[in-house]
């Protein structure tokens, strides 16, 4: 492993202005195991890095989780599992609407985050052994959720670690993952454009990415703990080794929120299983708009969170006047209107 000094890209997209950059050049698998110790050994992963990184505001949800939460519920789940479910933004809400979840996550900093109502539905711990603890006792989910988790993976674990929420799920599970995938995507486009020249050759092979921009370095950690940057046609395939199918038209219908997320999230995917039942279950939820309604519904439930402008000028330009009509008597009573 070695640091080298370089620039972004000049071509304007993402974050490319030809800035200065710190990179972390990667020789071998035993270098993972040595960034992987850097990020354990100094902490990375405690309550500063939920509040940079995560947004995390106390007594406050994540804006954008709202709007997660809405399209993991029009996946209809019974039994939800999230993997690096941090302090629990999306179970909290999911629960609330009468959803059966379970977390886990990492880092006891983000468990002691965790909201009150529920804090007893997350483990702390390695979520392949957790995983594979469950399927033994046949503990099963129909929605496995993993946003952002999968990045922060040593590459060698990454396949292990999807098998292991196969194995937790039922026959008809779905799985709705965020990835922060490089590269021109079929379905949400291009999220995360390449940034170093030094990945082109890497990208254009479809393979990992061996220089990870470096957000300190001494010792050396990349960026976000992000241990896999690769194209989205890497990752696709690592799922599909798995037995995951990815489910096109219903990633489609659910881009309907793009205009409420990040970029950084946009670039999700929904996965079915590899058997009749999970394809019978996608083929069923393919092709279901969603109403205005559901979403005067949701901004009345949360007025205090529902502060992004982009959201309600949306929701005022697109409802018929009988629902801006609602909506008005909703957010008053809400004390928002």
């Amino acid at each position: 492993m070695k640091l080298i000094q370089t620039h972004h890209l000049s071509d304007g997209k993402g974050l490319n202005q030809g800035q200065a950059a710190s990179l972390i050049e990667i020789d071998g698998p035993a270098d993972f195991d040595a960034l992987f110790e850097n990020i354990v050994r100094t902490g990375y992963y405690d309550r500063d890095y939920f509040a940079s990184h995560s947004g995390y505001e106390p007594g406050r949800l994540v804006t954008h989780f709202l709007f997660v939460a809405e399209m993991a519920l029009r996946l209809h789940p019974r039994r939800l599992l999230e993997v690096g479910c941090g302090r629990g933004d999306v179970l909290s809400l999911l629960r609330r609407r009468g959803v059966a979840v379970s977390g886990i996550d990492f880092s006891a900093a983000a468990r002691s985050q965790a909201w009150p109502d529920i804090r007893d539905a997350i483990e702390l711990g390695d979520f392949t052994e957790v995983c594979a603890r469950y399927a033994a006792s046949d503990r099963r989910f129909d929605l496995v959720c993993g946003f952002d988790i999968w990045e922060h993976l040593h590459p060698e674990r990454l396949k292990p670690s999807i098998r292991a929420v196969v194995d937790a799920s039922t026959d008809d599970a779905l799985y709705f993952f965020v990835v922060p995938a490089f590269g021109e995507d079929a379905v949400f486009g291009e999220s995360f454009p390449l940034e170093f020249e030094e990945n082109r050759k890497e990208l254009q092979a479809r393979v990992p990415f061996r220089h990870l921009k470096a957000e300190r370095t001494d010792p050396p950690i990349p960026a976000s703990g992000h241990l896999i940057w690769a194209h989205t046609d890497w990752w696709e395939r690592q799922f599909r080794s798995q037995g995951l199918q990815r489910r096109p038209a219903l990633e489609r219908q659910l881009h309907f929120f793009d205009r409420f997320l990040p970029y950084s999230v946009r670039s999700f995917y929904i996965f079915a299983r590899a058997t009749e039942s999970a394809a019978r279950r996608a083929r069923a939820l393919e092709g279901r708009r969603v109403h205005p309604l559901e979403l005067v519904r949701m901004f009345a439930r949360h007025p205090r969170e529902i502060s992004s402008h982009l959201a309600m000028d949306f929701l005022r330009k697109r409802l018929s006047a009988p629902v801006r009509s609602r909506l008005k008597r909703l957010l008053r009573r809400s004390g928002r209107g």
